[in-house]
């Protein structure tokens, strides 16, 4: 397989800790998935090394995100939810960031008793946000927008115009065992700001003739970049008033032949608050396609990666149906 074109906008039939391999690094704007909950419920959902497979895939999505991206999972069991997050933690970039219930009402546990005398039957299930960085911005920024701080730009431009090397004004700083530390590197390329006593420490050992603009006006300049980056990160662009608990249910619409799918409301909600218009989005475990369905309709890319052929024939008649009836039309 070649990349972009045998990717996007596809539904690809394999295993996908195999066919994310040849995407590349950071090519992917959001991570939207629904995968096996390893409880039975098909021959596809019971694995006795679960928790290390599905890690595994999501160590993959970590690789190809890139940093303004963010990873989307639904679950239902507690115990193994902790294994995953645990695993996610410790082997990728991304921090948790929210945990979404969705209320299936009613109505999705109508004819059906516990299972025991001491639980409420269940009508919940839960989605995962994943993102990278604080989820504010206000630790660092990073990545090509790092280069536009406007801090980083004129301390640089000071520096080298003065002719004090980067290490001696490094050295204004020492660690507490007298070395040199990061925080000057960090400050010229733009990850973070100085503070108003650490810049006007460089400022005194420039001199008087350097350093001339006011802190105060970086550092507004400075936090309208964040808040850009932010922007570009992520979008949330959700209606006033939506909560993290999300009552859907689960028997609306047309039954599209998997036992497990998820509402097309659920996906595009996620979709059109996480991503901008044009965005890659990948659903490694896409069954019948709900996820690529929901990036079509809102005018995003799609990689879809589903094992079962049959799912994968279900999810190309769903997204060939969308180019005859599109999202707001009636078929």
């Amino acid at each position: 397989m070649k990349w972009p074109d045998d990717y996007i906008d596809k539904i690809i039939c394999g295993d996908c800790l195999e066919v994310m391999q040849g995407i590349p690094d950071g090519a992917v704007d959001l991570v939207v998935t629904d995968p096996p909950y390893n409880i039975g419920k098909d021959t596809w959902d019971r694995r006795p090394d679960y928790v290390g497979w599905i890690s595994g895939a999501f160590i993959g999505c970590d690789r190809v995100l890139n940093d303004r991206g963010c990873l989307w999972f639904s679950h239902m069991v507690f115990p193994l939810l902790a294994d995953i997050h645990q695993e996610i933690i410790q082997t990728t970039d991304l921090r948790h960031v929210q945990f979404i219930t969705i209320d299936k009402g009613v109505e999705s546990i109508a004819g059906r008793t516990s299972a025991s005398l001491r639980t409420f039957p269940r009508a919940t299930e839960y989605y995962q946000l994943y993102a990278y960085e604080d989820p504010t911005g206000a630790e660092q920024l990073s990545g090509e927008i790092a280069l536009k701080n406007p801090m980083a730009l004129y301390l640089r431009q000071e520096i080298d115009r003065s002719g004090v090397s980067r290490k001696e004004v490094a050295s204004i700083f020492p660690s507490k065992t007298g070395g040199l530390t990061g925080c000057v590197s960090n400050w010229l390329l733009g990850y973070n700001l100085p503070s108003v006593e650490q810049y006007e420490a460089i400022r005194g050992r420039l001199g008087k003739d350097y350093l001339r603009r006011e802190y105060e006006d970086l550092r507004r300049e400075y936090e309208d970049l964040r808040r850009e980056y932010e922007d570009l990160r992520r979008a949330f662009n959700l209606p006033f008033g939506v909560t993290d608990v999300w009552r859907y249910c689960f028997s609306d619409g047309k039954n599209n032949g998997h036992c497990t799918e998820k509402p097309i409301g659920v996906m595009s909600r996620i979709v059109s608050a996480s991503s901008h218009t044009g965005d890659i989005i990948l659903d490694p475990f896409c069954g019948s396609g709900t996820t690529c369905v929901a990036a079509k309709q809102l005018g995003r890319h799609y990689i879809g990666i589903e094992i079962n052929p049959d799912y994968c024939k279900i999810a190309e008649d769903r997204l060939r149906q969308c180019e005859l009836f599109p999202a707001g039309s009636e078929a």
